[in-house]
């Protein structure tokens, strides 16, 4: 499986994060990489739904498998 480098992006549009399943609104921030394995796919989350990501990833030893619907976590307050 390969990776893209993963990019932020602020939305023009709805999309659905791909982590937590709910909507990220126009104008919010969100990270997007792109993977391929038997195709191509995008993958858009939250901010904080990416972290979460990748600390279950460096808990697994470097990569991660999960189904849209995983808890959204809490937004990290600046």
């Amino acid at each position: 499986m390969m990776f893209t480098a993963t990019e932020t992006h602020i939305a023009a549009k709805r999309h659905r994060c791909s982590w937590c399943w709910q909507n990220i609104a126009a104008g919010e921030t969100y990270k997007r990489y792109r993977s391929f394995y038997d195709g191509a796919m995008t993958v858009k989350m939250h901010p904080e739904c990416h972290r979460a990501m990748q600390a279950q990833a460096a808990e697994e030893g470097g990569t991660t498998e999960w189904v849209p619907g995983m808890e959204r976590p809490e937004k990290e307050v600046a």
